[in-house]
């Protein structure tokens, strides 16, 4: 891996991106414990689904190597039918989907799902990703359904949007809100509200280039002049 992010060539493959894949991997076992076999929480009983791209295998390397996937407990997604085959020509014994995610819901390969990293690297606070929208409520919902806990983690471009005019605090600030309304009346115990994704306060340090854990956050860069990713991460039930 290269040590730093030139996010025309390996914004996918570099130190920064596989801290946050591993920091995904961290809140998942302090945070979750229905998703595991057991209170040890070495060995999740359900499938983590994974937008693949051309480095999803990063992130399949890692589970196992921590040792936490069931048997064949890995879901990999692409749009690119060969990209897919040459996946499941590699590691036939986990499942594979080439497809956009949010037509096929009903596919069998995604079942099982209890963790979702949709690593999209998309603008933050689009208000044309309704489609993203539509698909968590689902995926979750399923998820919330056989396991009682669903774990979502949403990684999307924050700095992309000045290309626009747009603020960068008001676009994540409208991306939680997005959220929570699109989860409304989905989980049984609570609503979400924006104030527990995002603090009070958060704008200024986000204007201001603040790297690090805010709220559910998790915002990181490759270098210095490279885009900011705002990483939600989401354990629900």
């Amino acid at each position: 891996m290269t040590p730093l992010s030139d996010r025309q060539h390996d914004a996918f493959d570099n130190a920064a991106k596989m801290a946050c894949r591993e920091g995904n991997l961290r809140v998942l076992r302090e945070a979750a414990y229905l998703l595991w076999e057991d209170g040890e929480r070495t060995r999740l009983r359900c499938d983590w689904c994974e937008l693949m791209g051309a480095t999803g295998l990063r992130t399949l390397e890692l589970l196992e190597r921590e040792g936490v996937l069931a048997a064949g407990g890995f879901v990999g997604v692409d749009l690119d039918a060969a990209r897919i085959e040459e996946f499941r020509g590699q590691r036939p014994d986990m499942k594979w989907l080439a497809a956009n995610l949010d037509e096929r819901l009903d596919a069998p390969e995604l079942a099982n799902v209890g963790v979702l990293n949709l690593d999209e690297y998309g603008e933050i606070g689009d208000p044309d990703a309704g489609g993203d929208f539509h698909l968590i409520r689902a995926v979750i919902g399923r998820g919330l359904e056989k396991f009682g806990e669903f774990a979502l983690f949403w990684n999307q471009d924050l700095d992309s949007v000045v290309r626009r005019g747009n603020n960068r605090a008001e676009a994540l600030r409208r991306h939680v809100e997005m959220v929570c309304r699109s989860l409304k009346g989905c989980l049984p115990r609570r609503e979400l509200t924006p104030e527990m994704l995002l603090p009070q306060g958060s704008a200024e340090r986000i204007d201001a280039g603040f790297i690090g854990v805010l709220g559910a956050f998790e915002i990181y860069r490759g270098k210095a002049r490279g885009h900011r990713m705002a990483n939600l991460r989401l354990i629900l039930r």
